[in-house]
């Protein structure tokens, strides 16, 4: 069990991934200079809509967010990069003299899953299938840039592309809390293959309407 800052957000942050955050209010101001000379830690927990801060239910899943960067304004507020680190289940909210929300928390890891390559093949599926997504979006772009880098461990490649794609709250809330990679890749999978048919479909009638507009060549 671990103690720990806590800052509600409207947000999900992944374990691995990198957020930048602007603080602005005097509660996490505060939070900010409690921890920046010590551990460089907070916790992040996704807010329910229409419930209290404080009446977050226990059981709810957050990530540990480690501070990188900081770049303090002359007039107080900051801006911060994060990193997603370990993932935490809120045991209860404690009383503290502290303005901004403290409470005890469980860190915990993943579930025994599928046999390594199982898992690797699952993940090689999934990153070729972003990839795809990413070729189609640069083409009705007019974009030129490579598939952003992804990891090679499994159990962080769903956390990764979830970081980059368009995803609802409830979704990235359950994407936070599956401790089986094999199911955590199977979710992202269906997004992008969900999205693939009518993106490469655009990009194929995209690059179709600048062929036509080309000169002919006599």
């Amino acid at each position: 069990m671990l103690k720990l800052p806590i800052f509600p957000l409207g947000m999900v942050l992944f374990p691995g991934t990198a957020v930048p955050m602007h603080l602005f209010e005097p509660r996490y101001r505060q939070l900010l200079a409690d921890v920046r000379d010590d551990t460089k830690r907070f916790g992040i927990l996704c807010g329910i809509p229409g419930v209290e801060e404080r009446d977050i239910p226990a059981g709810r899943v957050g990530c540990i967010a480690e501070i990188t960067e900081i770049d303090v304004m002359p007039d107080g507020r900051s801006n911060i990069v994060v990193v997603g680190r370990e993932r935490f289940t809120l045991d209860a909210f404690v009383h503290d003299h502290a303005p901004y929300h403290v409470a005890q928390v469980t860190t915990f890891t993943d579930a025994p899953d599928l046999p390594p390559v199982a898992l690797a093949i699952a993940a090689d599926d999934v990153a070729a299938d972003f990839r795809r997504v990413v070729r189609a979006v640069n083409t009705l772009n007019d974009g030129t840039s490579p598939p952003p880098d992804l990891p090679d461990d499994p159990a962080q490649l769903a956390w990764t592309i979830g970081a980059m794609i368009d995803l609802d709250l409830p979704v990235r809330q359950r994407l936070l809390s599956e401790r089986l990679p094999s199911a955590r890749l199977a979710t992202i999978g269906g997004v992008l293959r969900k999205a693939l048919p009518d993106l490469e479909l655009q990009a194929a009638m995209r690059e179709r309407r600048g062929e036509g507009l080309r000169p002919r060549q006599l």
